[in-house]
């Protein structure tokens, strides 16, 4: 069974109305996750805010390896004509693993819990996994099939319940971030259920298992990529609670949070610039993605340089409006985060275009190297520095990832094609698979179309 009727043209939303719609999506769901920190910080202060920062940063590693195991390797292979798109299937795949996790975390919640170590918040998003995953690839789908429309939709109804729901608890003074938690699942229960409304997509009892194993020979390197990329990227912050305690890190979750706004950015130039990218690798093969990584790395390095020199500026005043007076001793994690950011832009077009040209294996030892430097840097410097030291490695992080995207750059101009192994049979608007074999690149020289991926952020 497939979603979208089988006699109704496919419509498709592209060019500057794609963009329009993608950036305020990502607006809407970024503000939602910020806005629900800083009632969690308002309620509960510093220590509540760490917890939920805990908790997001699990939610972070369980939708990353369901966007590895499912919506990626879909995105590259599958069609992007709705009823060929194998839409319910990837659903069914979606819940199993989300069905999976959940009794996973349920299951350690309980047995820390019997311990004496307080983990109604981790038992709290255990229930919410399978709604946060069901939508989370409901929207995926619909940037996959070019309808940003869709996907603002669903988004909208997610933050309006979750708005609604977690004004209502504040209002009623309630300080337990597992109560928030669960606000936050019940949004995105109702915008899963837009989600698969608008796209036609039918609940199916069969295929799901089926659909892992058939993506499983691209899906591994996807999880092995995000196997070394979420430590280097998030996964490494889980050590500053073991390190600092909750409420040190819920200093530092503020600062993030402050900053978190640029995301938007970030994640909208990943839904327009990987499928552009794509795009002009079918046409003009590696030259034209060398044209396209400079231009797209302006772009976001010039607004990340203006929003972020704004925030770091203006930190102690946005920190006090924002979170509360207990929150100003951030203010130079804040900085420090900043700086994060920039750094990372300068390398954002020339990652989406490594992506683009299927360079898993590059990707892979890029992201174990820059894990390895993450989690080093952040054990020594915290330990020293404290909160300081944590931001310090922030910045430690961002230069290792950045380095090593551009080696990788580097040598995907200097190689012109794709390992045969890496090869995937590319689709058309129709479904049929086309022939993309590639001719070896001169030094300096051109080549044919090569493969390609899509994907998506993860909001924060």
């Amino acid at each position: 069974m497939t979603g979208g009727n089988s006699m109704t043209p496919q419509r498709r939303i592209r060019g500057r109305s794609g963009a329009v719609l993608t950036l305020l999506d990502q607006l809407i769901s970024s503000a939602s996750n910020f806005m629900l920190g800083v009632v969690i910080a308002r309620a509960g202060g510093a220590d509540a805010l760490g917890t939920f920062g805990v908790a997001f940063l699990i939610w972070l590693a369980v939708v990353g390896t369901n966007r590895a195991l499912v919506t990626e390797p879909m995105t590259v292979t599958g069609s992007t004509d709705s009823r060929q798109a194998q839409l319910p299937e990837g659903l069914l795949a979606t819940l199993v693993l989300g069905v999976g996790v959940a009794a996973l975390l349920g299951i350690s919640g309980v047995v820390l819990q019997l311990a004496g170590i307080d983990t109604v918040a981790l038992l709290a998003l255990a229930v919410c996994i399978p709604s946060l995953l069901a939508h989370d690839y409901c929207r995926s789908a619909a940037f996959r099939l070019q309808r940003p429309d869709r996907a603002l939709l669903s988004d909208g109804g997610f933050a309006l319940v979750q708005g609604a729901v977690t004004g209502a608890l504040f209002a009623l003074g309630v300080g337990s971030t597992a109560a928030f938690i669960a606000a936050w699942g019940v949004g995105a229960t109702i915008g899963a259920v837009l989600g698969m409304t608008l796209a036609g997509i039918h609940l199916t009892a069969r295929g799901g298992v089926a659909q892992l194993r058939a993506l499983w020979p691209r899906s591994r390197w996807f999880l092995a990529e995000f196997g070394t990329a979420f430590p280097a990227d998030q996964g490494y912050l889980l050590l500053l609670p073991i390190l600092l305690d909750t409420s040190q890190f819920g200093l530092y979750r503020a600062g993030a949070g402050l900053i978190g706004p640029i995301v938007v950015v970030f994640v909208a130039g990943v839904n327009v610039g990987l499928p552009e990218s794509v795009r002009r690798l079918r046409q003009d093969g590696v030259p034209g993605l060398a044209a396209y990584a400079p231009r797209l790395t302006a772009a976001v390095a010039a607004i990340t340089v203006l929003y972020c020199g704004v925030v770091a500026v203006f930190a102690e005043p946005l920190l006090r409006l924002t979170y509360g007076e207990e929150f100003t001793a951030a203010v130079s994690i804040t900085r420090l985060i900043a700086g994060q950011y920039v750094i990372l832009a300068l390398c954002f077009g020339f990652h989406q275009v490594v992506k683009a040209a299927g360079r898993m294996r590059q990707l892979w030892a890029t992201r174990a190297v820059s894990a390895a430097v993450s989690i080093t840097a952040v054990i020594v410097l915290a330990s020293e520095f404290g909160l300081t030291g944590a931001g310090l490695a922030s910045l430690v992080t961002g230069g290792a990832y950045t380095t090593g995207i551009a080696i990788a750059y580097l040598r995907m101009r200097r190689d012109g094609l794709v390992a045969a192994s890496e090869r995937p049979a590319l689709q058309s608007n129709a479904g049929d698979t086309r022939d993309l074999s590639i001719a070896p690149m001169a030094r300096g020289g051109h080549a044919n179309r090569q493969t390609a991926r899509n994907s998506r952020s993860t909001d924060e």
